[in-house]
């Protein structure tokens, strides 16, 4: 009874408040006075314990109670806060039976309050300043309110998955970004703190909403939950994919927004930031397939790009202004880190739709290029240090890694990846008058402002940008190992233009005279080092040559590169390709290593003459010089097959040994028999034609270049030279010395080269040497320079650099130090006349000479080898002498390979490099100056024949006539060829008829064979 008593108590007592809740509602929506109705809605929130069975009652009239119309002041909002506010209390219960009235009323919220945004701006009553307080302390309340109800709903949103519901969803969430958009970017209300707490959690629940709509739409899972009864307006069916869709994009859209707004604001919304890109990825990930025609990923894309541009262009900018002190570590990783961030976004997104990234390939391209640059002006400044290391550790990484994201995916085409790398350097002509002003490479403010301004000078862009340039095609050919074969083809064709830009003075002068970060690898936590840029030059290719290697394809246009630029006049690209030679020697298998070797030599006998070979600019000689320098690298049978096809009898392989001969050729690298063959051949031939030469007779014949042999014989190592060969050069320097004092004036300078070469050949020999003979030979060497120079004789000043090689071997030599000792007082007297030289080369090698002897000998009285009068004695003055002056500069070069290790960016040096680099690159045009081909009718030949270098004989140059006629015959042709090419096509068939005619006219008939080859190769064309 007690039990049915308090069932029938509760059941009272809830009619009881179900009928004070109807009347209270009944009251609300019947009050006219706006004061009352703040009040009644108030009750509903405190007194009354509310029901799930309540909401859909007082949600009714909570929407009935709302008011649209234009705020008319403080009593208005207070009304909109109630309502509020109570909404709040209702949404802690269950109201996925009461979905659709909440959407309603959270739609109203906020298209109101955007409203209000704009109300507030356009009528603002100055004479009401309390009021107006406190209307403004009310109104981030409303937002915030309206926000925190809209963050409770989204979750039961989460689970309705209904057509219908889905399309109310759209419309509530679209009312409510446009409102957390206008709050957030507000310049009052975003920093409010009610503003600023509610609307990261909505933002994080729609974008919850968002994933779970997106896995439904793709898994075609849709549940009705909610009744149609339930719904308060009619909606046209839409598709259910098509309308998650359109919520996804919005949402998309207005993260964009709110995201590109909190990255300007400093750093003081971190929280909005980090969702906000967060969701944009998230939601761009999932929403793939489906939002691609309703948001612009491209933009999207450029977003994050441009955020870090800008951030990098102001650090830049702050740091380039002269520094006080050295930047901090911490102040550079401040200012780096929130554009990782964004880079990393950027990384992402394109990971995520890397076709949409190909599109705007151009701009990803300029943020790599402006990244590169800052790095290149922050390795400039020795304050920057931590800057430069922090943005290759941080930046460097990222912006190639966006590069790298279109090079590995498999949705962007072979096609477009090779016209990534078409793009770069595709400007680039040494013969451009783009790019043969002068470009400041200080870098200052006006300068930064045009590389970083989209609007500025294309023009001086691209040559301000090519250092960088030069950079970011070094990380292509780092990161060819993973290329496809059609990109890395594409890399070989472009290694021509890369070698191109070297000659551009500001390229030049960044390669040889600056030093970039670099990992290092010598230990297991990798470090940051510093390393010059040639190094990672020459590291970068040699890596891709691995890499091209691996495709025939490739690596037959790698071919082509390695050969045709052996012939490149710029002294520094053909460095770099002969240590890619060199390389390519050392590591290639024996086949192809013999096989290339092979084509070069082919090249050196086509170019072997004796004029070239005399000629030390020569192409003949250059091409021997980067030849030898190849063949140190290579095996010794390959070293033998040379050596062996330079003996034979044919005059091309002796002009040819001649050449290598006099630039080096790598004896000391063929193999023990063939080295000890090679070695006495060569020894005697050359202490024979020292012996037999007649220098009153034949004094303006050169014949064999002696300094060549003498440096290669003294360079030669493990090879037994006996000591009587070596007396026997003492004994023909003591002849060579003697015959001096007699010879005409026309002899000297052939017997001082001679003197010069034996010198050269003792100083490597010296371990060979008695005592006797290099005292006698010293004592010869005092009579000679004592007694025969003076001013004028300039013959025996080109001895001086083999001289002072000659006295440093003398530190060796234990003999007494004895004033009246001859040897002791000829060494003196020859140092005195070294040390006086006021050449500046003559100084280096007699600074060097003495400082090496000084080192080693067993002399105490070292001042005595001083002459009080030495060169480095004086002041800058000329004519004043400094006692000290003579030690403190010797001290200074002795500590020279200390101060070279310095890595500090030198503003003098680089200045001269450039220099020297603008003087290079004209002479570099001045080589590849072409003729101009004359007129099609009639075609100068003699003009032509008189460009070349090779001297002619007489008969072929006179019997060609002046005017030669091209004939039409060409035309007969199946295949039209372009006009210049048969036009050249007529000249060397021409040329060849008139060369035989000459030779047949002439005594050089005997000759006429020679032509044959050409004859053959030009009928074959």
């Amino acid at each position: 009874m007690e039990a049915d008593g308090g069932a029938a108590g509760e059941e009272a007592e809830e009619r009881r408040r179900r009928s004070e809740l109807g009347s209270l509602v009944e009251a609300i929506k019947s009050s006219e006075v706006l004061e009352n109705r703040i009040s009644l809605i108030n009750q509903l929130e405190d007194p009354f314990q509310l029901c799930a069975d309540d909401l859909g009652l007082v949600v009714e009239s909570l929407i009935a109670s709302w008011d649209d119309s234009t705020c008319s002041g403080v009593s208005h909002c207070m009304l909109h806060k109630s309502i509020l506010q109570v909404a709040l209390k209702c949404s802690e219960l269950d109201t996925t039976n009461c979905l659709g009235p909440f959407l309603t009323l959270g739609s109203k919220a906020g298209s109101w309050c955007v409203r209000h945004l704009l109300w507030s701006v356009e009528s603002i009553d100055e004479s009401e300043d309390a009021q107006e307080e406190e209307h403004s302390r009310l109104f981030p309340e409303i937002i915030a309110l309206t926000l925190n109800i809209s963050s409770k709903h989204l979750p039961v949103a989460s689970k309705c998955i209904a057509e219908d519901t889905v399309h109310a969803v759209g419309d509530f969430i679209l009312e409510l970004l446009t409102l957390t958009e206008s709050s957030i970017l507000d310049k009052k209300l975003g920093t409010t703190g009610h503003v600023a707490k509610a609307a990261p959690v909505f933002l994080d629940e729609t974008i919850k909403l968002c994933r779970v709509y997106s896995e439904a739409a793709k898994s075609d899972q849709c549940i009705m939950s909610m009744p149609k009864e339930e719904t308060t307006e009619e909606h046209k069916e839409t598709d259910l994919t098509s309308n998650i869709a359109q919520i996804t994009a919005c949402t998309i859209q207005s993260l964009c927004k709110i995201g590109t707004h909190a990255a300007s604001s400093g750093g003081s919304q971190v929280i909005l930031l980090n969702i906000s890109w967060k969701g944009i990825i998230s939601l761009l990930q999932l929403g793939k397939g489906m939002v691609e025609e309703k948001v612009n990923v491209r933009e999207i894309i450029l977003i994050p790009i441009s955020v870090a541009i800008e951030s990098l262009r102001v650090a830049t900018e702050r740091w380039c202004v002269p520094l006080q002190e050295v930047l901090g570590t911490a102040e550079a990783r401040r200012a780096f880190l929130p554009i990782k961030y964004f880079l990393t976004n950027a990384v992402r997104i394109c990971s995520i739709y890397p076709s949409e990234a190909m599109a705007i390939y151009k701009s990803i391209i300029r943020c790599a290029l402006l990244i590169s640059h800052s790095s290149i002006l922050f390795c400039r400044n020795p304050r920057l240090k931590a800057a430069s290391e922090l943005l290759f550790e941080l930046l460097e990484p990222s912006s190639f890694l966006l590069l790298d994201t279109l090079m590995k995916s498999t949705e962007v085409s072979p096609e477009s990846k090779c016209q990534l790398v078409q793009y770069f350097l595709e400007k680039v002509r040494t013969g451009n008058p783009e790019y043969t002003g002068e470009v400041d490479h200080t870098m200052n403010f006006a300068t930064l402002g045009c590389i970083f301004s989209v609007d500025s000078d294309v023009d001086n862009i691209n040559r301000a940008l090519l250092p960088a340039e030069f950079t970011v095609f070094l990380h292509f050919l780092n990161a060819s190992p993973w290329l496809r074969e059609e990109v890395v083809i594409e890399l070989c064709k472009k290694l021509h233009l890369f070698l191109n830009i070297l000659t551009l003075e500001d390229v030049y002068s960044y390669v040889l005279g600056c030093q970039i970060p670099a990992l290092s690898s010598d230990d297991d936590s990798p470090k940051v080092v510093w390393q010059p840029v040639y190094t990672s030059l020459i590291q970068a290719l040699k890596t891709f040559m691995i890499a091209a290697s691996s495709s025939s394809a490739a690596w037959s246009e790698f071919e082509v590169f390695l050969l045709e630029n052996l012939f490149h006049p710029h002294f520094l690209c053909l460095e770099i390709l002969t240590e890619l030679w060199c390389f390519f020697m050392h590591y290639a298998e024996a086949e192809t290593s013999t096989y290339l070797i092979n084509q070069l030599f082919l090249l050196l006998k086509t170019l072997a003459s004796p004029e070239e070979v005399l000629a030390p600019l020569s192409a003949l000689r250059k091409l021997a010089r980067a030849s030898c320098n190849i063949l140190s690298y290579a095996s010794s049978a390959t070293i033998d097959q040379i050596y062996t096809m330079l003996n034979d009898s044919s005059s091309k392989s002796s002009i040819l040994y001649l050449a290598l001969l006099m630039e080096g050729f790598p004896f000391d690298s063929l193999s023990r028999g063939v080295k000890e063959h090679a070695v006495k051949t060569l020894f005697t031939s050359f202490a024979g034609y020292l012996q037999n030469q007649n220098y009153f007779k034949n004094h303006g014949e050169i014949n064999l270049p002696t300094s060549s042999s003498s440096g290669i014989i003294g360079e030669i190592k493990d090879v037994t030279i006996d000591e009587k060969s070596i007396a026997t050069m003492f004994k023909i320097a003591t002849s060579l010395i003697n015959l001096y004092r007699t010879s005409p004036d026309s002899s000297k300078n052939l017997l001082v080269k001679h003197i010069s070469s034996i010198l050269v050949i003792i100083t490597h020999m010296r371990h060979l040497c008695a005592f006797s003979e290099l005292e006698k030979l010293t004592l010869e060497l005092h009579t000679l320079f004592m007694s025969s120079f003076d001013n004028s004789n300039t013959a025996i000043s080109q001895c001086k650099p083999s001289m002072a090689s000659f006295m440093a071997i003398l530190g060796h030599l234990n003999t007494t130090e004895d004033d009246a000792n001859p040897l002791c007082s000829a060494m003196w007297d020859l140092f005195h006349f070294l040390l006086r030289e006021r050449h500046w080369a003559l100084i280096h090698l007699a600074m060097g000479s003495f400082g090496y002897f000084a080192a080693r000998t067993s002399f105490a009285q070292l001042w005595k080898f001083v002459p009080v009068d030495a060169a480095l004695s004086y002041t800058c003055t000329g004519v004043d002498i400094d006692e000290d002056g003579f030690m403190s500069e010797l001290k200074a070069f002795l500590q020279k390979e200390v101060a070279l290790r310095d890595d500090k960016w030198s503003e003098e040096q680089i200045c001269s490099l450039v220099s020297e680099g603008r003087m290079l690159k004209k002479l570099v045009e001045s080589c590849l100056e072409i003729p101009l081909v004359p007129e099609p009718e009639k075609v100068s030949i003699t003009n032509y024949v008189k460009t070349k270098k090779r001297k002619m004989p007489d008969g072929i140059c006179e019997g060609m006539p002046e005017n030669v006629s091209v004939t039409n015959d060409v035309e007969t042709k199946k295949r039209k060829m372009p006009d210049r090419i048969c036009e050249g096509m007529m000249l060397v068939q021409n040329g060849l008829k008139i060369m035989r005619s000459a030779l047949s006219e002439t005594d050089l008939a005997e000759l006429k064979d020679s032509l044959i080859p050409a004859e053959d190769a030009q009928t074959h064309l």
